[in-house]
């Protein structure tokens, strides 16, 4: 055979070759466009569960922070002098739950439960009316849930001369639970509470911050924040 007519010959396949050239540039491209469109699928996921994760865990702790508010707000009208135990009077009897009625882990009761249990946030839980400054978010609204784990007696024995004479401190778990945009995202917000108790009086709550409500305490008596974590 005539070399003129081999170089025709692989002349005609160049077409070929290109075409084949082309498809596999053309199914490479594609495959990577499908990788890139499924990363940013994954990703916008991932993204919706940390924004719903998060609104949750900001809800519960709304939720905590009302719960301490109302317990600061309790006046002493709502609890029976010289008492120890299921001392509350009504309509507080009803907010603040005894340790033996509570179930092991709450943060796992179905939102029917909580519904039943619990109080909303962003209620008032006597009068039942709005109350402003509570960020609601979500469908589903947070609630919190005011456990008495026990109550230390003072009146006797104070914690020095020069401090102001009390009844006693009250030691409270209060719970605060959310959900975020999607039913999945529930989050549990726990922190204990220390409240000194009089029969007397009580100092005006104010803002019922720690700062407001626990002056006249300290520094001879637990008041406030004693401890706080995410139970779920």
């Amino acid at each position: 055979m005539k070399l003129s007519t081999l170089c025709l010959r692989a002349r005609g396949d160049q077409p070929g070759i290109a075409l084949l050239a082309g498809l596999v540039l053309l199914a490479a491209i594609s495959l990577l466009a499908l990788v890139a469109t499924a990363s940013m699928i994954v990703q916008q996921n991932m993204s919706g569960n940390f924004t719903d994760s998060w609104q949750a865990r900001q809800g519960a702790a709304v939720a905590v922070s009302q719960g301490q508010a109302v317990l600061f707000g309790i006046g002493p009208d709502g609890r029976a002098p010289d008492c120890i135990e299921h001392c509350f009077l009504s309509p507080w009897d009803t907010v603040i739950r005894q340790a033996s009625d509570m179930p092991v882990s709450p943060e796992y009761e179905d939102a029917a439960w909580w519904d039943s249990w619990a109080t909303e946030a962003g209620v008032d839980p006597v009068t039942g009316s709005r109350v402003d400054g509570v960020w609601n978010f979500a469908a589903e609204p947070p609630r919190f849930l005011i456990e008495e784990v026990r109550f230390d007696d003072m009146a006797a024995a104070p914690a020095a001369a020069e401090a102001p004479a009390i009844d006693g401190i009250g030691y409270y778990r209060v719970l605060g639970r959310a959900v975020g945009q999607g039913p999945a995202a529930v989050a549990v917000s726990e922190a204990i509470i220390a409240r000194p108790w009089l029969s007397d009086t009580t100092p005006d709550p104010g803002t019922m911050a720690d700062s407001s409500f626990c002056t006249p305490f300290e520094p001879w008596y637990d008041c406030g924040l004693m401890a706080w974590r995410q139970r779920r």
